[in-house]
């Protein structure tokens, strides 16, 4: 505390801004089917920016919903490497393939 005083409560919060910042949660919902539009096979809630998610399923590409803050990208590879193949803006329907990620 003694370098909030000396320094001032400013200081503090421009070096706070200036720390790496980890991967954030989009507020909402991400949900899936395997059977088309009105099932829902599997749900994301507060999906992380820049991780890649396996959904559950088989026989891509699954119809979905995007409720989050981020644009999905879907890929056909593990890890999501490699091209993307869709994209789903947030508010927004589509199709997407195995791995999802957000951003």
């Amino acid at each position: 505390m003694k370098l909030v005083r000396a320094a001032g409560p400013g200081l503090l919060v421009a070096a706070l801004l200036t720390l790496p910042m980890s991967a954030h949660a989009a507020d909402g919902g991400f949900y899936w089917s395997t059977s088309g539009v009105g099932g829902q096979d599997g749900a994301l809630s507060s999906p992380k920016s820049g991780r890649c998610y396996s959904l559950r399923g088989d026989n891509p590409p699954f119809y979905a919903s995007n409720y989050t803050g981020w644009t999905v990208r879907s890929y056909r590879s593990k890890g999501c490497k490699g091209a993307v193949q869709s994209t789903i803006e947030p508010g927004a329907v589509g199709h997407v393939y195995k791995y999802v990620k957000f951003g």
